[in-house]
């Protein structure tokens, strides 16, 4: 039982690790994707006609979540 135990808190764990790896991720691909709306809006600032669906649904996933997130935790 007591093996058991030492399991389950390793795995318990390496979740944490885990889950604190993957929200680090998240956080740089949002940096990551405020930085490419910038770069988006400069663009069209100067003339430019970009739009890249793939590059949109990217920032979508990484700004728009955020964003409903900190909605919720406010209501």
């Amino acid at each position: 039982m007591e093996e058991l135990r030492k399991r389950l808190l390793e795995l318990s764990r390496q979740e944490a690790s885990l889950n604190f790896k993957m929200y680090e991720l998240f956080e740089e691909n949002r940096i990551l994707a405020i930085k490419l709306a910038g770069y988006i809006a400069e663009n069209r600032l100067y003339g430019g006609k970009w739009e890249d669906r793939e590059a949109i649904k990217v920032m979508d996933k990484y700004l728009t979540k955020k964003r409903n997130e900190d909605e919720r935790s406010s209501g």
